[in-house]
């Protein structure tokens, strides 16, 4: 048995965002958490390990994880609102299915594990470090130890789109996460992502993800 704990949950009700998240402070008076982070960071195997606990061992695809990106007023400058917010790379392996016998191909199933395990660790870093403490979200405020928590009852995908090209070489692969967009509602955040996932030769799958974490009001 896996876990995939950022499951999609239709009967469960999440609001639709309303407001989106902002850059830095929008003048020199406001105040934001300086980001504790040099890049590209590398995330340490004990956080990767930490964060994904919850995954049985012969489930834990994720090897290593840094960030490579975070908006900010000097990288919006150079590299344009197209880079997106945040972007995070992780490197993969699958020696063998941990539900099935080997299909031959990365499928639809692991390209979900994939893309929740890195989306754990990169969300998780991100807090840790501060770096979302300078998107200025109104309506939701989120701590690393809220996030710890309320990890896996929380954090959800509303929408999930994977497209598939060739097949990948599931022994050893990259993934790139980048996070467009934050939006903030009734004390959730919406996370609108896009992952893309490939090997030595090129991509060969990649995919659209809108995560929703509503930690419950304390």
């Amino acid at each position: 048995m896996c876990t995939t704990a950022l499951a999609v949950r239709p009967h469960q009700e999440v609001q639709a965002p309303k407001v989106s998240a902002h850059l830095t402070a929008a003048n020199e008076n406001d105040v934001v958490a300086k980001p504790e982070m040099a890049l590209p960071a590398n995330i340490s195997k004990d956080f990767i390990d930490d964060i994904l606990k919850p995954y049985r061992k012969h489930a834990q695809y994720l090897k290593s994880a840094e960030v490579t990106h975070f908006q900010d007023k000097c990288s919006c400058a150079t590299k344009g609102k197209d880079a997106g917010l945040i972007t995070a790379k992780g490197r993969f392996s699958i020696p063998e299915s941990c539900y099935i016998d080997d299909t031959g191909h990365f499928n639809a199933v692991e390209f979900n594990i994939c893309f929740n395990q890195l989306a754990y660790v990169a969300f998780g870093k991100c807090l840790e470090a501060n770096i979302l403490k300078n998107l200025r979200l109104e309506g939701a405020s989120v701590s690393f130890g809220d996030f710890k928590r309320h990890q896996l009852a929380n954090m959800l995908i509303v929408s999930i789109e994977s497209r598939y090209y060739k097949m990948l070489k599931s022994d050893d692969f990259t993934a790139e996460l980048t996070i467009n967009r934050i939006s903030a509602s009734a004390g959730a955040y919406f996370v609108f992502t896009s992952i893309t996932f490939a090997d030595a030769e090129g991509i060969k799958a990649k995919g659209t993800v809108l995560l929703a974490f509503a930690p419950p009001k304390e």
